[in-house]
């Protein structure tokens, strides 16, 4: 499957999903593809417009999943409009220093935060069969997750996608964000050559006249 580590078994993973269906009858898609999850604890699985099997190395197909961590946390409930929640994945699994993706996936929990639509989010887990985790605070999303034993833990990913790697992609990461910094400061002092010699080539006040209704008016007369 490329240079990511395939992990066998389920995995567990925080994610966001759209809701699709009318009143009464929602179900939970992804965001980007409208496609509704089956309920009742059935699997999802994916599909590559592609025409290769998910996951397949280079591509973002498959199902989506961030390893349970207060940024992940933060980032599923930031999103307002979707439903937070846990997925379970299985199948082949490539394995990402962030999350993951998947070949099936199904709906394990789904969160609820403050300020969300709390008869949907229990229609919703009703319909998949799983439980509702209220969270105050994205810490809490994570804990429930500790708690219930999901997901992998940063020392576990190290290991298995290894230090040296990691390292690696880290100096790549560094070296990308050094590049499109520079890249942006040199897009600057061009902004500021340019202004500068706009203004050196543009005539003095002092050179010109103007033309009024009591005629030619000279700048400081």
């Amino acid at each position: 499957m490329g240079d990511e580590p395939v992990v066998p078994g389920s995995l567990y993973g925080l994610r966001t999903w759209s809701v699709v269906g009318a009143s009464g009858h929602e179900r939970l898609a992804a965001p980007h593809h409208g496609v509704a999850w089956p309920a009742g604890g059935e699997w999802l699985d994916a599909a590559c417009p592609a025409g290769h099997a998910p996951p397949a190395p280079g591509c973002d197909c498959g199902v989506h999943g961030r390893h349970p961590r207060p940024r992940s946390a933060r980032r599923v409930l930031a999103l307002r409009r979707d439903v937070p929640g846990v997925v379970e994945a299985s199948g082949a699994i490539e394995l990402y220093e962030e999350g993951f993706r998947a070949q099936r996936g199904r709906p394990h929990a789904l969160a609820l935060a403050a300020g969300r639509n709390a008869q949907l989010v229990h229609r919703l887990a009703a319909a998949y069969g799983i439980p509702v985790v209220d969270v105050r605070r994205p810490d809490d999303l994570v804990e429930w997750c500790r708690d219930h034993g999901l997901g992998l833990d940063e020392p576990v990913v190290a290991r298995l996608l290894g230090r040296d790697a990691l390292e690696e992609r880290h100096r790549a990461s560094r070296d990308r964000r050094r590049r499109a910094a520079l890249r942006a400061a040199a897009a600057l002092v061009a902004v500021a050559v340019a202004l500068a010699i706009g203004l050196i080539a543009t005539d003095s006040p002092g050179d010109r006249s103007l033309s009024g209704r009591t005629g030619e008016v000279r700048p400081g007369r």
